[in-house]
């Protein structure tokens, strides 16, 4: 565990005041002057301090300098989560650029279509990835291997790097998120958005030996308010390592590092709220948010840790992270848990359909200004001036993001969430444009159309289910069918964005005005076809268990992948939480991996199955980042 307190009490740190025109890199800078020898980031058994950090990052922008990065160039992220992407995020800053995260779990399809309307200037890429970054169509910018170039920076002296002139208004990233159109959106964030929701705020409270978990991709902006919640603080980030990630996993790295303060989506809380181990001591914040919350999990989880603080926070990309939060203290006892108050540097409207501010207790669409506000939609200036609208207050004339959702506002300020106005729908904090699935279906040839509907099932379970209209060609093709579909989809989009369960009909319902009907569009059974041969042991009955109440089946074949039936990782992490407790020993979570049927994993289980061994990429990109860390850790000592 790091003796962040200890650290505090002898060095000191840095008070950081939030300062609308300063720029991120330049509070980092602070932070690593009055505290050098602090611990800023931790990955597994290696960690650096803030003077490595600073000194590390100036190489790395002294040398995007020289190739020819200048202010509000745009520079890829194609890396994991880890030490190299955040010291290489900071060097973009220093340099003057702004950051593009690129997930590298993306299809290539969206990957072309993001970097070509970006074309990002160079491109930072670990020795895993490189391959598929390469069969990307529209890569032209400069690529470099980031394990490598910091492997090779990390003996060399100080450089000594003048700032760029950049302020708090510049582009500091720009993040792509679902688009309605059928294509995604990059909303442009810039310093002042990033600073304001994690300095001088009240909804959080950061403290010099406070250690910052970071658990989101670098592409989805929850990692906005862990990395740079930590580091303009003076904190350290504890980085969850990306293979094995389990509530097991997740409470190891939580114990063994101390980790004081984190942000869960609000699917993985629910996890952790029935699955956590013995009570974590040192946790004294929890945030969590991307999903109607539960009011149940979270009073389970104030029962087992009484002294942590518990916050359901609340906003959408293009406000930074978040706008409102409501703090869930002991003895909440409403069935519905509000999205709260806006938290500081930010407003907050109900509007009606004309864009006029309604009065308390009247339900209308929520609207968000302040220092928040994403200076807008990249290349989209129509999409811009739709979404971000000038409103005449009582404070005068003030830029408001329209979101979409609807709400009510109590007297005291407090709101709360009631749905959306639209088919945009989120699923484990991820935002989904139920149009640009669509979108992707009737560019389909075997297709004539097809609708996509979000069915809420069980207790919160939410399935996108498609329904395919045939071509003439292709009726009777039924389950063939479907997994070409699902198959050209998984080449296309997202993995988050895949439906859960796809249906052949002949026609889709139409109301007498001529549009489709979706009221008429049921979800698909849940129960799955069972043999009524099996035979099962009391692993299999243990694992159809799970199963079933993971993914809301009333059967579940024994020989059926859990990915075909709609298994997501988030469901898979129960399924493994159940297990561990069930068995009363830890699973290596690879296994539910490597063994996605009920009989397979069973058959590992019993020990009937060889042992499995990591995934090749996974464990090529652990060896490649622990080379580099390496370098890192022999240049500190």
């Amino acid at each position: 565990m790091i003796d962040r307190e200890g650290q505090a009490k002898a060095i000191g740190a840095a008070s950081m005041h939030y300062d609308r025109d300063r720029c991120l890199h330049e509070m980092v800078r602070t932070q690593a002057k009055a505290v050098p020898q602090a611990t800023a980031l931790v990955f597994g058994d290696v960690s650096i301090d803030y003077h490595d950090l600073d000194r590390l990052s100036d190489a790395v922008a002294a040398h995007l300098i020289r190739i020819g990065v200048h202010k509000a160039d745009i520079i890829g992220l194609f890396l994991p989560r880890g030490i190299n992407a955040v010291i290489c995020t900071l060097a973009i800053l220093k340099a003057g650029g702004a950051y593009l995260p690129l997930d590298p779990a993306l299809p290539i399809e969206h990957l072309d279509f993001v970097i070509g309307e970006c074309q990002p200037k160079v491109i930072f890429v670990d020795g895993a990835h490189g391959e598929k970054l390469a069969s990307v169509p529209s890569m032209k910018g400069k690529v470099i291997e980031a394990d490598a170039m910091l492997g090779e920076m990390a003996n060399k002296p100080a450089i000594a790097l003048s700032a760029a002139n950049i302020t708090g208004g510049d582009l500091a990233y720009i993040m792509y998120t679902s688009g309605s159109t059928g294509r995604p959106k990059g909303t442009m964030i810039c310093h002042r958005s990033i600073a304001r929701v994690v300095l001088d705020q009240t909804y959080v409270e950061f403290r010099p030996d406070d250690v910052v978990l970071h658990t989101a991709t670098i592409s989805f902006d929850a990692a906005t308010f862990e990395i740079w919640g930590a580091l303009l603080n003076g904190c350290t980030l504890a980085i969850m390592p990306e293979s094995d990630f389990s509530v097991s996993r997740l409470c190891d790295v939580m114990q063994t590092t101390g980790v004081s303060i984190s942000f869960l989506t609000t699917g993985l809380f629910n996890l952790f709220a029935d699955h956590a181990r013995a009570p974590l001591p040192q946790l004294r914040h929890i945030l969590f948010g991307g999903d109607v919350g539960s009011a149940v999990h979270a009073r389970r989880f104030l029962e087992r840790h009484p002294g942590c603080r518990l916050t359901n926070a609340y906003g959408p990309t293009e406000t930074t992270v978040f706008a409102t939060a409501f703090q869930v203290l002991p003895g909440f006892s409403a069935a519905e848990l509000p999205i709260g108050k806006a938290i500081a540097h930010t407003a907050i409207a109900i509007l009606d359909e004309e864009l006029r501010v309604l009065p308390a207790g009247i339900e209308g669409q929520l609207a968000i200004a302040g220092d928040g506000l994403a200076i807008g939609y990249f290349k989209r200036p129509e999409l811009t001036a739709e979404k971000f609208v000038t409103i005449d207050t009582k404070e005068g004339p003030t830029r408001y993001y329209l979101t979409g959702d609807l709400a009510c506002l109590k007297p005291d300020g407090t709101v709360t969430f009631k749905g959306r106005r639209d088919r945009q729908v989120k699923i484990n904090g991820k935002r989904i444009e139920l149009d640009e699935i669509e979108a992707a279906l009737r560019r389909d040839p075997r297709l004539t159309d097809g609708i996509v509907l979000c069915h809420v099932q069980g207790e919160n379970l939410k399935r996108i289910v498609a329904y395919l209209c045939p071509k003439e060609s292709h009726v009777g093709a039924g389950a063939d069918l479907v997994q070409a579909v699902l198959t050209t989809l998984r080449a296309t989009l997202p993995a988050y964005m895949i439906p859960n369960a796809a249906v052949v009909v002949d026609s889709l319902p139409l109301t007498a005005a001529g549009k489709v009907d979706r009221s008429k569009l049921l979800p698909p059974p849940i129960e799955a076809q069972v043999r009524p041969t099996d035979s099962r042991s009391k692993t299999e009955e243990l694992l159809t268990t799970l199963w079933q109440g993971a993914l809301a089946l009333t059967g579940v074949d024994l020989d059926r992948n859990f990915f075909d039936l709609g298994g997501t990782s988030l469901q898979l992490m129960e399924i493994h939480a159940g297990l561990e407790e069930a068995l009363g020993h830890s699973i290596d979570v690879v296994a539910l991996l490597r063994h996605p049927t009920i009989r397979d994993l069973a058959q590992y289980l019993d020990g009937n199955a060889p042992v499995p061994t990591r995934i090749a990429a996974a464990a090529q990109r652990a060896a490649l980042q622990k080379k580099a860390i390496s370098h890192l850790r022999r240049s500190s000592l």
